[in-house]
């Protein structure tokens, strides 16, 4: 009886801080069923089937109102990486605890917020404008890393070390800015991104800008095994503007156009410019998406028009409720000879997969067709 009576009092006082704390637990669970492939490049990928994970992650985050309209907030959000191979996607990357979104902060109605932590850039958060039809797909068109290009918003980044401060809304205007520091300084490589949006009715258009100090090259553009290779004081600049409109129709049109600088040792800044186009048309539950985008020369190579890129995105999706869809879609990149743009979220890799410094081989023609089903909690 006594053992009892000690555990319900432990189990009591572990349970009290669950009780009073105000936590809201939530994410995202995603698959595609995939069959794709790479060919025409110096490396290729035969056609091959695939299960995928879209981008599916688990939040904590939470708030405690501190009186005249300021907040304490927090968010704790970790990626499931490829959830459907066990933790660990074909960059060697596990999924391990807070690897998104996870910060503290202040927030008030008048004054804005503020958060410090790892978090996306403004430049990021702000600029998208919903041109990124199939998003957290095979046909998702946005980022940039180390290991993979995609064909727009090559400036997007997560911060980490970073702060960040967006505005309150104001006559359909927000603003934000985001400082992320390197705490290593060998050589210090801060970042620095600013950005914007006005909304009115179904218009809305952003614009953003993102530098990158003493980046070495290699930040927006990677071809392969060979980054692009900047001076020791180099640094990668983006710039951004986005305008979309949504019609009561249902009907989505967006355009995009983002523009990358990257210094070179010795020689001028090369720089590339994208642009992307989008539509989607609501019927109903269901919505049809289709995009195109293009990545055009980079100057002040030997070759500028073998960098050239451009993506078709064709997709359907159906809300079978408020919380859970399935939906199709088709993705194909033609690349250039010495370009190797791949696809966002889960990229194609010809050398390397399973290890930590997979790449694509340039040239290649790639494909991907899909049949998924997400699940909101």
């Amino acid at each position: 009886m006594k053992k009892k009576i000690i555990a319900l009092a432990l189990a009591s006082s572990c349970a009290a801080p669950l009780a009073l704390a105000d936590v809201t637990i939530y994410g995202v669970m995603s698959a595609s069923l995939e069959s794709v492939q790479a060919t025409g490049g110096t490396a290729t990928l035969p056609s091959r089937t695939r299960v995928a994970d879209n981008n599916s992650r688990i939040g904590f985050k939470g708030s405690e109102d501190l009186g005249n309209g300021l907040k304490s907030i927090w968010q704790i959000e970790s990626s499931l990486k490829y959830f459907e191979q066990g933790g660990v996607n074909d960059a060697n990357q596990s999924a391990t605890f807070a690897t998104r979104n996870t910060f503290v902060g202040l927030d008030s109605a008048k004054l804005g917020t503020v958060q410090i932590g790892l978090y996306d850039s403004a430049y990021k958060r702000l600029t998208n404008g919903g041109v990124n039809v199939m998003g957290d797909t095979a046909a998702d068109i946005d980022g940039s890393s180390k290991n993979v290009a995609a064909i727009f918003s090559r400036g997007e980044a997560r911060l980490s070390n970073s702060v960040h401060y967006t505005s309150p809304l104001l006559a359909g205007f927000q603003g934000g800015i985001s400082y992320g520091v390197d705490e290593t300084n060998t050589p210090k490589r801060n970042r620095l991104s600013l950005a914007g949006q006005y909304n009115w009715q179904g218009f809305q258009i952003a614009a953003g800008w993102d530098h990158s100090a003493n980046t070495g090259g290699y930040l927006g553009y990677y071809n392969g095994a060979n980054a692009v290779v900047g001076d020791a004081g180099g640094s990668v600049n983006f710039s951004k503007l986005v305008a979309s409109y949504k019609f009561a129709s249902g009907t989505y049109l967006g355009a995009g156009v983002e523009r990358g600088s990257y210094d070179v040792a010795g020689s001028s800044a090369m720089s590339q410019t994208g642009w992307t186009l989008a539509a989607t048309q609501d019927i109903g539950a269901a919505t049809l998406k289709a995009s195109y985008s293009r990545l055009g020369s980079l100057s002040n190579t030997a070759s500028p028009d073998d960098y050239k890129s451009t993506e078709w995105v064709l997709g359907a999706s159906y809300n079978l409720s408020k919380r859970t869809s399935v939906f199709s879609y088709y993705a194909r990149i033609n690349n250039k000879a010495l370009a190797n743009v791949d696809f966002a979220n889960t990229p194609l890799y010809t050398t390397g997969s399973g290890t930590s410094s997979p790449t694509l081989a340039a040239g290649n023609r790639l494909s991907a067709f899909g049949l998924g089903m997400k699940v909101l909690f």
